[in-house]
């Protein structure tokens, strides 16, 4: 099978594009006036996730949504926020799956988005109910195995992906550390997104807590000096990533993406 590529660019905050092969994922989409190094208009997605309805995640979802005629996922009251809005949605709730497709190949693997729960709040702009925040897992077969389960022998989930050699990202989103991270590194996550900045989700010393309970080969901050409350130096906590945890800090700059290389090294 083809080796896939996998691109990963930050745009502050928590908003990431995460492009695998010709597919992008944009995750959490606001647009930091001084931050992102990007407008609206300049960001083509086929599929948004947002993990809940506070506007410094999903505040620029419509708009990209509607020009990029991307499908917006998540949870139940989220999907149907948006969908009212006219944009087409994917919903899921915390522990269920979406597959959505990555290739015209019908007989191709679906990239399989995993809802995983987030210890947060949630409104939605409109002060409507946002239902719970989430995180999520894209998990994308690396030698043709199907990970759906209309497909794929069922299975506990970490013998599924295994089976397929599968490539996971944990966008953990806005949370605080819990328990069931445990189980979450027992999937097999090659690289983990994590919130830093305090205050309003888990801060630097609980973030090591969240590594190593999901040991992921990477970890990557985001929500972290976007303003005064969630000012964190940066380069401290890296340091601290290497000498309690068994991951690499991988500390982005907005806008400057980030590729796998042949040897499965983010640089």
């Amino acid at each position: 099978m083809k080796k896939s590529s996998k691109k990963l660019t930050w745009y502050g905050h928590n908003c990431f594009l995460f492009e695998y092969n010709d597919v992008k994922f944009l995750i959490d989409p606001f647009l930091v006036a001084g931050i992102a190094p990007v407008q609206t208009s300049d960001i083509k997605a086929d599929y948004v996730l947002v993990s809940h309805g506070h506007s410094d995640h999903c505040a620029n979802a419509l708009e990209i949504a509607r020009t990029s005629q991307a499908t917006i996922v998540g949870i139940a009251e989220v999907a149907s926020f948006f969908g009212r809005q006219g944009v087409k949605t994917e919903s899921a709730n915390i522990g269920g799956a979406v597959y959505l497709p990555i290739s015209k190949d019908s007989e191709s693997p679906k990239a399989q988005i995993l809802t995983v729960q987030a210890t947060h709040s949630s409104t939605m702009p409109d002060n409507s109910p946002g239902g719970s925040s989430v995180g999520f897992i894209l998990s994308f077969s690396q030698n043709g195995a199907f990970l759906s389960p209309d497909r794929a022998a069922i299975k506990p989930m970490k013998n599924v992906l295994s089976d397929a050699s599968a490539f996971s990202i944990y966008f953990a989103c806005d949370t605080g550390f819990f328990a069931d991270m445990s189980w979450i590194g027992t999937l097999g996550i090659d690289v983990a997104v994590l919130p830093v900045g305090d205050r309003y989700t888990m801060g630097p010393s609980l973030s090591l807590d969240a590594i190593k309970a999901i040991n992921p080969q990477y970890v990557v901050p985001c929500h972290y000096n976007t303003w005064a409350p969630l000012s964190q130096n940066i380069a401290k906590w890296s340091d601290a990533v290497r000498q309690y945890t068994k991951a690499i800090p991988l500390v982005l700059t907005p806008g400057v993406a980030v590729n796998e290389s042949e040897l499965r090294e983010w640089k």
